[in-house]
């Protein structure tokens, strides 16, 4: 697999995985930041597949410039994710009932990952996960960013290497404008949400991609 496909899909994959957090939060979920979410949480709550055109940038530590890719994703709850890639290159990630694919049709190959029970019940996709649970793996502030949006700042509350921050933009109507992350290495990746959509439902297939048949699977 190229460096470039690797680290894209890895990225994603280090995204969704979270370590043990501690029995009780530290401190109370900020009354704003709480809403906020609750809108995010309704918003892409059970009934319809929900879709939106992406740009994603990833910068390493160190640099000034950074890797831009784009596409489309797909949120369905309760746990299901996928991000179709079109630019620069096709490749399909997708995330259902505690397992990370990654397809690069370039690279023939086929990237699987299998969460613990643990880290599936800390996943830190903040619009299907309760408020009041994500509270306990955070540290949450809330800033408005103006017209009606609000910008929330998560940290985690026991180090995570994989995870230094997670920065969240959610529309008034719950809609996730943008959400960034960087690890403590000082990578950072970004994604920017546009033109959200209900449509109908997708079938679990389409949330476990497995690729033609000649794929090679790595697991």
């Amino acid at each position: 697999m190229r460096a470039s496909t690797r680290t894209a899909g890895l990225a994603l994959l280090l995204l969704l995985a979270g370590r043990q957090a501690p029995a009780a939060a530290e401190s109370a979920l900020p009354a704003g930041a709480e809403a906020a979410l609750r809108r995010a949480v309704t918003r892409y709550g059970p009934g319809a597949a929900h879709a939106a055109s992406f740009v994603q940038t990833y910068t390493p530590a160190g640099f000034a410039n950074a890797r831009r890719e784009s596409g489309t994703v797909w949120i369905q709850a309760p746990q299901r994710l996928r991000f179709d890639y079109t630019e620069p290159e096709t490749k399909t990630f997708t995330y259902d009932a505690g397992e990370g694919r990654f397809y690069s049709p370039a690279d023939k190959q086929l990237t699987v990952r299998k969460l613990s029970p643990e880290e599936r019940a800390r996943l830190p996709i903040v619009f299907l996960t309760d408020p009041a649970e994500l509270s306990s793996q955070y540290a949450i502030s809330l800033e408005a960013v103006g017209g009606g949006s609000d910008q929330l700042m998560l940290r985690p509350r026991t180090p995570r290497p994989e995870l230094a921050w997670l920065r969240l933009t959610l529309a008034a109507d719950g809609s996730v404008q943008g959400l960034s992350y960087e690890t403590e290495g000082g990578d950072r990746t970004e994604f920017q949400f546009t033109g959200w959509r209900a449509e109908k439902l997708r079938p679990e297939a389409d949330y476990r991609v497995v690729g033609p048949r000649g794929t090679r699977v790595v697991e």
